[in-house]
């Protein structure tokens, strides 16, 4: 018996528990949308309205659940398309498929319309990347790109000419397939080393990623034990409450200042699951470093390791958490512990505050008193990072989307539709700026299609906020930051979902508990103050240095001074 080699694609699909694809359908990948809508009782198509959101949304949909994201477009510019939530997945680590059209192999290599040399495009972005030639060994080939997706990471790339699938081949069975890591050999000496170190710290700090995602339980029962306070990166958040009293929240610019300061008292970190990159954060002065990850490639690559431990995160942590003897009373820990109760103190100010436009952080406080225990948020690129990272309170059952490693705007909206078909029971909100959302809307339209119940919080200050205190704070003047403003809750409507135009305290509560309630896509446009500034949670010399110089141009060319945030603030965060 024979059969296509399309359909030999698409069960292997199945095998490899795929259930749903994100893409746009057109001539040269239409050998294989013909072989999903043949399937389609198994695999869902999520048709989008612009390649660049079906991979970010599955990239997004990896980040969540650990399975392999699955898009697929047709050659030329819909494969271009897909590049930015391509290099997402391959800069976040997770592993994605993706299917790319091809012209027919007849007209190859001759400048045919839309041919596009795609194995050469995709060459830096992937981990696998292969031009089908045969449709007789689809299944092995199939089968080879999602393994190394996996176990790289990675994004792995098939490039399909609409005829090489469109012929017949032997009918093969076809078995389940599963993904099994192997996980190294833990080195229990380096375990020894690495807990006598801890023990002899008078300062220890632990600097938490991505990586200590899978071992929530155990990372907080060996911050309890050993009587030290937790920091984390962008992608770690969540991995230990915000709420808990040994947290001091993020590091970095969008970070706390008692973050910053406990990283530079410490005299030991344990950067467990990270391969942070902004190395002015860390420690200034050499300490000793107890560096774990899953990945030997990043060890000491951003800071010096005394002990490199390459293992499984979870099996690392109960080690540790079996010895008998532990550490209390570190007089440090109750030291940063008083720092961040100050710091909860400035923040509840931020979030007492009264007038309008509204201050985003009013808008950070009222999103919190309709959220969830297990609320998905997906977060946008800009100032909505900051606010969410310092404003929203997350626990363990929470989860934290966005795109950090990349950094790119407008993938709030596609990690809510990988959100709400990955757990669609779970209350899903996207938080965007106006810069952000006005780059994927139109595909807000697919979450309708979908009937994917979400909360969409657009904080409208008409501008690129980030970017106007990155000019600012680099000494620059600023200069095409400004938005013309789009009626976005009629917007909204038109697309058949809801739309919300708020500008008051009152009309933002009112909206969010209805948008609760909602059983579609409600989008609320919050009218936000754009001289909220998103000042890191310490400011170093160089930056104070750089709003000085942007206030003094501003002063000799504008003829007046810029408004920045109150003295206060400022100098609670320089001093």
């Amino acid at each position: 018996m024979k059969t296509r080699g399309s359909d030999v694609l698409v069960k292997v699909l199945e095998n490899w528990d795929v259930d749903h694809v994100y893409g746009l359908p057109g001539d040269s990948i239409d050998t294989v949308v013909e072989a999903l809508r043949k399937e389609k009782e198994a695999i869902d198509f999520i048709h989008v309205r612009h390649e660049e959101v079906a991979t970010l949304a599955a990239s997004a949909y990896a980040k969540l659940t650990g399975k392999i994201g699955v898009a697929l477009a047709i050659g030329g510019p819909g494969a271009i398309h897909l590049l930015n939530g391509m290099y997402d997945a391959k800069m976040d680590r997770v592993p994605m498929l993706v299917l790319a059209g091809q012209v027919v192999t007849g007209v190859a290599n001759t400048k045919f319309f839309q041919e596009v040399d795609l194995p050469t495009l995709f060459e830096d972005v992937a981990v696998y990347n292969k031009l089908i030639e045969s449709a007789d060994n689809i299944a092995e080939v199939v089968d080879q790109a999602i393994e190394t997706a996996y176990r790289e990471k990675g994004v792995a790339v098939l490039t399909i000419p609409n005829d090489i699938l469109a012929k017949q081949v032997k009918a093969k069975t076809l078995e389940k397939r599963e993904y099994h890591p192997v996980r190294p050999q833990i080195d229990e000496a380096k375990i020894e080393q690495a807990k006598k170190l801890i023990g002899q710290s008078k300062k220890p700090v632990i600097l938490a990623g991505a990586g200590t995602l899978g071992a929530k339980e155990e990372l907080e029962r060996f911050s309890e034990a050993y009587d030290i306070p937790v920091i984390v990166t962008l992608r770690g958040r969540g991995v230990i409450s915000d709420e808990h009293p040994n947290y001091l929240g993020n590091i970095g610019k969008i970070g706390t200042k008692p973050a910053y300061e406990a990283m530079q008292e410490a005299d030991l970190l344990l950067m467990l699951g990270n391969d942070y990159p902004y190395v002015d954060y860390l420690p200034k002065h050499s300490i000793s470093c107890i560096q774990v990850d899953i990945n030997p490639s990043i060890m000491s690559k951003r800071y010096p390791a005394t002990v490199e431990i390459v293992g499984d995160m979870k099996e690392v942590l109960a080690k540790w958490n079996e010895a008998e003897e532990t550490v209390s009373g570190r007089p440090f820990l109750k030291a940063v512990q008083h720092n961040m109760e100050n710091w909860n103190k400035w923040m509840a100010e931020d979030e007492a505050k009264t007038g309008e436009p509204l201050a985003p952080e009013v808008v950070m406080a009222e999103i919190r008193k309709i959220a969830q225990p297990d609320t998905i948020f997906s977060i946008d690129v800009g100032t909505s990072t900051v606010w969410s990272t310092r404003y929203l309170h997350l626990g363990q059952q929470n989860q934290f989307l966005t795109s950090a490693w990349l950094g790119t705007m407008g993938c709030a909206l596609p990690g809510a539709i990988a959100a709400k078909r990955a757990f669609p029971e779970c209350q899903t909100i996207a938080i965007t700026g106006d810069g952000g959302f006005s780059m994927v809307m139109q595909d807000f339209v697919t979450a309708v299609h979908y009937q994917m119940p979400m909360i969409v919080v657009l904080l409208n200050n008409q501008e690129l906020s980030f970017i106007k205190y990155e000019q600012q704070s680099a000494g620059e003047l600023n200069y095409a930051i400004d938005l013309p403003n789009i009626d976005y809750a009629t917007f909204a409507k038109s697309c058949g979902g809801k739309g919300y135009h708020v500008e008051t305290r009152a009309e933002l509560e009112t909206a969010l508990v209805t948008a609760k309630e909602d059983q579609l896509p409600v989008l609320i446009d919050v009218r936000v103050d754009p001289n909220a500034a998103p000042l890191p949670g310490k400011i170093v010399w160089d930056e104070a240095k750089g709003y000085l110089t942007f206030e003094s141009g501003e002063l000799l060319e504008e003829h007046h001074l810029a408004k920045m945030p109150p003295l206060k603030t400022i100098l609670r965060r320089f001093l």
